[in-house]
């Protein structure tokens, strides 16, 4: 992006009325990168506009502050060598001569033991993205350039040291050094002119670049939820209707690690509770046999469905989309042929179809890269183990549920709902299924992280997650509702469930808990058809509550008067506190 062309997004998105509050702390100039950031954040955003707060030029500890007592969502924190000393900046008096760099080693390793509290302080309140310095140390020590002495190392080490410290802080994200690297060589970082005259020490590229990846650590996109893979000449290399399933090969033996690197990535990619599919042209029983080596590196049970026959694959996906109960653009499919690509991609024109480079080992490399960005999560939780297990076992429970009465199928399950409604900020888990359920979900509506922390520490606020478990397994926690009290009325501004817990009534459970507060009269439900949200509009319908868009309100008498069905045994870990108003208690 060009100085230009954020200046052009910027202008755009003057009078937009959506605005998100993102703070800068450095302790240069923040000059162009704060346009950038802007920039950025209006072209991934087209109909938001991010309104930008930065502080005072030199304090970077001050503006760390500033930032953790402001209202803003989002921080974007850049830290350069002239923040923990001035001699290490080209605007600094004093020098790196011999005689003072003890004396600038013992200022930075002061100043890097104290970032953690600030940072600390500041995640606290909202997600934080941590840039650690990008430009070169100055001429410290007395090697010529081509060694790196011992004082260089040393601020290496204390730098390394604080980051080890920062990435064991809830909410802060690190930006990969080695990313940047790629983006922005070191060579063209810098622009000493600027940095001179105006404090600025960055060239604008370099500028650009640092912005959008703050954008992208910020302001994530959603993890994609599956991979459905090829076999032939991408899982392995062979054709193994024609060479057997002995004879295809992963190895660097047979000259074919690369598929052997791609299967260490899907077991990876398993283990981090990606869902994982095979759409094959082949025999099932031929496929079936060469899953079963044991020398395959992703273990055969990760893959579920397996489709393999002579039809199209665009159909393979199909039945793999039902199993899996996700929508095709949370889903990539990766295939070494461009007309199986383009058949699949012409089907299901919102999924993300790859190409397997099976002969350009660096294209792989390129690929596997993209996979990881596709895919990348800040934290792997427990329901992201459960994942596939349920899939199977959800397989299972719909197959028996057509086999019974619906009534005796579900007071058959012996069922568990949980309630936990402790304002856990460290638990992503409620976040992530509000920004990531379609079909069970209030309005659509997604919430930042720092509008989340904000509504948790809201005390009229509730957060209440909801796990479940029956005779097919554990399900983990698949529900969340969340608003805030406005006296005996609840007014519910989020409520999702997770489609792999649909028709096991919890969602009535959920009300029926609501309602066990004697001093809670209403509960509003900020309702927004969506387009794909229609198990709920259906389960409003069933309560008799009107579907347009709008405020949606059932009263405690309506509900208990109705006597509706709650087949599960229920279980309170985390007490919901609200205050009952009329008589002063909580």
């Amino acid at each position: 992006m060009t100085l230009a062309q954020a200046f052009a997004l910027v202008r755009q998105r003057e009078r937009t009325i959506r605005r998100r509050r993102v703070f800068l702390v450095c302790g240069f100039e923040p000059l162009h990168l704060g346009t950038f950031l802007r920039g950025h954040f209006a072209q991934r955003f087209p109909d938001q506009a991010a309104d930008l707060k930065t502080g005072l030029y030199g304090d970077l500890d001050g503006t760390l502050v500033a930032a953790a007592g402001s209202q803003s969502e989002a921080a974007a924190v850049a830290i350069e060598w002239s923040d923990l000393d001035p001699r290490l900046g080209l605007r600094g008096a004093g020098g790196w001569s011999l005689s003072v760099q003890p004396d600038i080693l013992a200022n930075c390793r002061d100043r890097f033991a104290r970032l953690p509290g600030y940072l600390e302080a500041l995640a606290s309140k909202m997600p934080v993205a941590l840039v650690a310095p990008t430009l070169p140390i100055p001429l410290l020590g007395h090697s010529a350039g081509w060694q790196i002495g011992f004082n260089e190392l040393e601020l290496e080490r204390q730098l390394a040291t604080f980051l080890a410290d920062a990435a064991g802080l809830a909410r802060v994200s690190i930006l990969n050094p080695a990313r940047l690297d790629r983006l922005s060589p070191a060579a063209f970082r810098r622009d000493p002119s600027m940095e001179l005259k105006a404090g600025f020490p960055y060239s604008l590229g370099h500028a650009s670049v640092l912005a959008g990846q703050m954008m992208e650590i910020l302001f994530p996109p959603s993890p994609m939820k599956g991979l459905i893979t090829d076999l032939d000449e991408t899982l392995w290399s062979g054709i193994v209707g024609e060479v057997g399933a002995g004879a295809v090969s992963w190895s660097l033996s047979e000259h074919s690690q690369i598929h052997g690197l791609y299967q260490q990535l899907l077991r990876h990619l398993s283990e981090m509770g990606v869902l994982l599919a095979i759409a094959s042209k082949n025999e099932l029983a031929v496929v079936e046999e060469a899953l079963r080596r044991e020398d395959l590196y992703v273990p055969a049970k990760a893959f579920y469905p397996v489709c393999a026959d002579w039809g199209p694959k665009s159909r393979h996906i199909g039945e793999i989309l039902r199993a899996w109960n996700i929508s095709a653009d949370r889903v990539v499919f990766v295939d070494d042929s461009a007309m199986e690509l383009d058949e699949v991609r012409t089907a299901f024109p919102s999924m993300t179809c790859l190409r397997f480079p099976k002969n350009h080992p660096a294209r792989a490399l390129g690929l596997f890269e993209e996979l990881r960005d596709l895919f990348g999560k800040p934290a792997v939780s427990l329901e992201d183990s459960l994942r596939q297990a349920s899939i199977q076992a959800g397989e299972a429970f719909h197959e028996a549920a057509e086999r019974a009465g619906s009534a005796e199928f579900v007071k058959g399950l012996r069922g568990r709902v949980t309630f936990d409604a402790r304002k856990n900020t460290a638990n992503q888990r409620l976040l992530e299924l509000i920004d990531k359920t379609n079909q069970f979900n209030l309005n659509g509506v997604r919430i930042s992280e720092g509008e989340w922390l904000r509504l948790l520490s809201n005390p009229a606020s509730f957060a209440v997650g909801v796990s479940y478990e029956d005779r097919f397994g554990p399900l983990g926690v698949i529900g969340v509702v969340a608003g805030r009290q406005s006296g005996s009325q609840l007014d519910v501004q989020a409520w999702v469930i997770s489609c792999r817990a649909f028709s096991r009534r919890i969602e009535f459970h959920i009300l029926d808990y609501l309602f066990s507060f004697p001093w809670v009269e209403r509960i509003a439900l900020a309702f927004e058809p969506t387009g794909r949200n229609h198990p709920l509009e259906e389960f409003l319908d069933s309560l008799g509550l009107p579907t347009g868009s709008g405020e949606c309100v059932i009263s405690r008498e309506e509900f208990l008067q109705a006597g509706y069905w709650l087949p599960h045994e229920v279980v309170v870990t985390g007490e919901l506190k609200l205050v009952d108003l009329a008589h002063g208690q909580g």
